[in-house]
């Protein structure tokens, strides 16, 4: 297919603000840990290093990644919970660094797509993600939407005095509306020993007492879904997909089955669907190209200069990185 036919598709496909899917490859290149770097933190662990299996914890590590080590390797209760908080640990300390390094500077190609999607009427972005980390957060604050995650309060402010300016500016802001569905926990987020789920934007240590909210890598995520916060978490992330008219995803292996089904089944009837990706995953494949999902384009990194995209029939090759978010921006 020709260029201009596959940008004639792709505008076709997101005309209306699509809703916003993020994994792991939306943050990597902000610094934030890949899998790899995760598994890697655990095997350092000295609590982790006396587990009775912890031998055959790093050969499966080693073997089959992260997710398939924790679920194939019987560990030791208090093991499970050192892996929580060595990846809440790694995940908060890049996340940290990178405020502190840009903290007034958020990701310009999230705030960039974020304005793009809350420009046209009804003024309301939606994100849907299974990071833990909060660059989403911070580059809605850029926007100055008011973000919704189901928790109160802002992460990043500037001091303005009031005045005439800054009142209509605040009544355009409560207009736009930049709803944020964490739907594997956020670093923000803790439990207290009485069962209350609080959140403490930008700590630096984890609070004496309370447990994380976030679901690591494994089975695991399959059962704590059932609990609060992220039960309701993803019953709204659910509604939002159902009611969203198209989907852009951007570093997302389609490798959560109990976060997904809505977004499948949407697709499956026909709604549009744009992936930017580094790598197709298997499950991508699966669960698009294979399927016969009729309104779809992939953007796969092909080299250094090329991308290759994937749409219903057919495969091309074109000049240019715009699998890359900010490049992709640039055709949309």
């Amino acid at each position: 297919m020709e260029w201009i036919g596959c940008l004639s598709i792709l505008q076709g496909y997101l005309e209306n603000s699509p809703l916003v899917v993020l994994g792991s490859g939306a943050s990597m290149p902000y610094g934030l840990p890949s899998m790899g770097n995760l598994a890697e933190e655990i095997k350092r662990s000295d609590m982790v290093l006396f587990d009775p299996n912890y031998e055959a914890l790093c050969a499966a590590l080693d073997s089959c990644g992260l997710e398939g080590a924790i679920d194939s390797v019987e560990l030791l209760p208090q093991t499970l919970k050192e892996i929580r908080h060595i990846v809440w640990r790694t995940v908060n300390e890049s996340d940290l660094s990178y405020f502190d390094s840009n903290p007034t500077s958020p990701p310009q190609a999230l705030v960039e797509l974020l304005r793009k999607v809350l420009e046209p009427t009804p003024n309301k972005a939606v994100i849907v993600t299974t990071n833990y980390d909060r660059l989403a957060e911070y580059s809605a604050d850029q926007t100055g939407a008011t973000t919704v995650t189901g928790f109160e309060g802002c992460l990043i402010k500037e001091l303005e005095l009031p005045n005439s300016q800054l009142r209509m500016r605040r009544t355009r802001t409560r207009e736009r509306v930049v709803n944020i569905w964490k739907v594997h926990g956020s670093l923000d987020w803790f439990r207290a020993t009485d069962g209350t789920v609080v959140a403490f934007p930008l700590t630096r240590s984890m609070p004496r007492n309370l447990q994380p909210l976030i679901i690591p890598p494994g089975k695991e995520k399959y059962s704590a879904t059932h609990d609060e916060p992220y039960r309701s978490v993803i019953a709204e992330a659910d509604n939002a997909f159902v009611q969203a008219g198209a989907y852009l995803c951007i570093g997302y292996g389609f490798n959560d089955e109990h976060i997904q089904p809505k977004l499948l089944t949407q697709i499956s009837k026909g709604k549009p669907i744009v992936v930017l990706a580094k790598t197709m995953t298997p499950s991508c494949r699966k669960h698009i190209v294979d399927a016969g999902i009729s309104k779809y384009l992939i953007f796969e990194y092909a080299d250094d200069t090329h991308t290759k995209v994937y749409g219903k029939g057919w495969e091309e090759t074109y000049d240019g990185q715009y699998w890359l978010l900010d490049n992709f921006l640039k055709i949309w």
